[in-house]
């Protein structure tokens, strides 16, 4: 008889344990509903979170198609200190039998279509030539200087190899390289209108490079914005979801707890943030978007980083007594975050105390791990990944127990 009454005690106690759990998903499940209600009478965040990112998206897209297929070039200033004059050591005589390669190099400049040749200084005639040449170089009239040095002609006349200096604009480090590249392209003109034997070969091994058939400036340029665009437009739909005129106030009206109101909330916002990812995605890849990893691998690398503006938006949102305060509180910290991100600085050149700081912002993880997918086909698996899901859950608890503790006038 007691065996039977204790079955029974326990069933009675599974029943109720049971019961009490369907009630509280039927809760959350009408509470994520209102949710969706209540973002769906919300046009301008849906507009941010869902339109505006595949805007940006084609916009960079337009942008980088148009700079690719047209070719800008460079203006530049030639400097030469070259001379044909030639004096003989043993008996001081002075010869002026050197073919002039200055002259010839010029050919080659103005033939180069990255070059576009705006002055010619010969600095044996202008005693200020690269004086006048920076000059030019600070008022942003040219790009670069290209110094022909002293002997250069002589030097190639008798099989010597040949030196060109250049000084570019390095103001805008980003297309340093593009200048460079297009004073190598003379130089290559150069060596073959002039039958030249070149003294070096350069020979380049490009690792985890874009494919040639696909866009670089687009592909380089998404690494960043991915990092920026998912992360900051996660934070800033959800900075204002719990201060907003004490909704949560006229929520405790209805059975659902505290935490059931929060937890609603994170599950539809990681909903919204998994379609806006797809949707990110989709518009990248059909603007050429080049993975070298798996579209799983890139999707969930996206999730993580967006899933840690969620939760740092619903942190600065339960902690805020007003919007003004969340809307404080956010620019405050992404103005931080955004500067240590090691994307406008490396954080391996910054003091050890500001790494430090550095490694526990999410957007220091966010970039390297999207461009390890994108460029070097890694596993999204990696330290960065683990490290924005430690900082979301972290930032996930403090809100609970922030709400927990928080008292609202109903």
């Amino acid at each position: 008889m007691d065996d039977k009454n204790n079955q029974m005690s326990s069933n009675d106690t599974y029943t109720g344990g049971f019961l009490k759990l369907k009630i509280r998903l039927f809760r959350l499940a009408k509470q994520i509903k209102k949710e969706f209600q209540l973002l769906k009478t919300d046009k301008i965040n849906l507009f941010i979170a869902l339109a505006l990112p595949p805007l940006i998206i084609w916009m960079f897209a337009s942008m980088s198609s148009a700079g690719a297929s047209e070719i800008i070039p460079v203006k530049c200033t030639v400097v030469s200190y070259d001379s044909e004059l030639y004096v003989n050591q043993d008996n001081y005589t002075i010869t002026t039998f050197w073919d002039n390669f200055t002259e010839k190099y010029l050919d080659a400049v103005e033939k180069s279509k990255y070059l576009d040749l705006v002055d010619f200084y010969d600095a044996s005639e202008e005693k200020y030539a690269m004086e006048k040449a920076r000059d030019d170089l600070r008022d942003s009239k040219i790009g670069i200087i290209i110094e022909i040095p002293v002997e250069f002609s002589e030097f190639l006349s008798t099989d010597l190899p040949g030196i060109i200096e250049c000084i570019p604009d390095s103001s805008e480090i980003f297309y340093i390289q593009e200048k460079l590249n297009a004073v190598e392209d003379s130089i290559d003109l150069f060596v073959e209108d002039n039958n030249l034997d070149p003294q070096f070969v350069l020979m380049e091994y490009e690792e985890y490079s874009v494919p040639s058939d696909y866009n670089f400036r687009f592909n380089y340029s998404m690494i960043i914005l991915f990092s920026f665009m998912i992360f900051g437009i996660s934070t800033v739909l959800t900075i204002l979801v719990v201060v907003q005129e004490k909704p949560i106030a006229r929520l405790l009206l209805t059975p659902a707890k505290k935490h059931e109101i929060l937890l609603s909330k994170y599950i539809t916002y990681s909903i919204i943030l998994a379609l806006q990812v797809f949707i990110i995605l989709s518009t990248s890849l059909l603007n050429g978007l080049y993975v070298a990893g798996s579209l799983f691998d890139i999707f969930l690398a996206l999730f993580i980083l967006g899933f840690t503006g969620v939760s740092l938006g619903m942190f600065i949102s339960t902690v805020s007594k007003t919007k003004t305060e969340a809307n404080q509180l956010f620019f405050a910290a992404f103005i931080v975050i955004a500067l240590l991100s090691g994307i406008f600085v490396p954080i391996e050149s910054m003091p050890e105390y500001l790494q430090i700081v550095a490694f526990i912002l999410p957007l220091s993880h966010g970039k390297p791990m999207i461009n390890g997918i994108l460029s070097k086909g890694k596993s999204v698996f990696c330290f960065d990944f683990f490290a924005l899901l430690i900082l979301s859950l972290a930032f996930i608890v403090l809100s609970f127990l922030v709400i927990k503790r928080k008292r609202y006038e109903v």
